[in-house]
């Protein structure tokens, strides 16, 4: 795992060093809403996202990017607790799945006109996963935490428009792509960006 991210930064700041006449770096901020198809009953809760996006060349841009949120969801695995012992919410959730991802991806903007700019991307990254689950010992009931931390693969979408000379405004989604769980931490919501010439 370690080599994995040595190679990823190594060949990120290599790139970095190749940049062609277009050097803008663009800080973006996002928020909006998570999910993910995997878990039984899950609902939506929010995210946020912090990115920096740095252009190579005209179309080529490598982006580091830190994502964190979560979701709530009816937990029927780790959980040995019936539910009929407690009380679950109105939307038949009894548990929260937390993301908690920093990564490094690169964008191509197929579309690149003056106002308004389409990119998709691909990157590789870690993610920290959380999960609080109802969880029965003798005669009480608790919430436990389980965590683990693995290689993950973003996959984005990011839709710019060109307001000002420095700000833009946008869409961004995107998925993590895990080998043991296809999808996870679907997301997609409004994004502010401001661009250092």
């Amino acid at each position: 795992m370690r080599h994995v991210l040595v190679f990823i930064l190594l060949t990120f700041s290599t790139l970095l060093s190749f940049g062609q006449n277009k050097k803008d770096l663009t800080v973006s901020v996002s928020a909006g809403y998570l999910n993910s198809p995997y878990y039984n009953n899950a609902h939506s809760r929010g995210f946020y996202g912090i990115g920096f996006d740095y252009n190579t060349a005209k179309r080529h841009v490598l982006s580091v990017n830190y994502l964190a949120g979560g979701h709530d969801y009816f937990d029927n695995t780790l959980s040995n607790t019936p539910a009929s012992a407690y009380i679950v919410n109105p939307k038949g959730t009894n548990a929260k799945a937390f993301y908690n991802t920093f990564s490094v991806s690169y964008k191509y903007k197929i579309i690149n006109q003056a106002k308004l700019s389409v990119m998709p991307g691909i990157g590789a990254g870690i993610m920290t996963h959380t999960r609080d689950y109802p969880y029965t010992q003798a005669t009480s009931m608790t919430f436990q935490t389980s965590s683990w931390s693995d290689l993950v693969f973003p996959v984005t979408l990011d839709i710019n428009y060109k307001m000002h000379r420095h700000w833009q405004i946008g869409l961004t989604g995107g998925f993590l792509i895990h080998p043991d769980y296809p999808f996870l931490a679907l997301h997609a919501g409004p994004k502010l960006s401001y661009v250092l010439k």
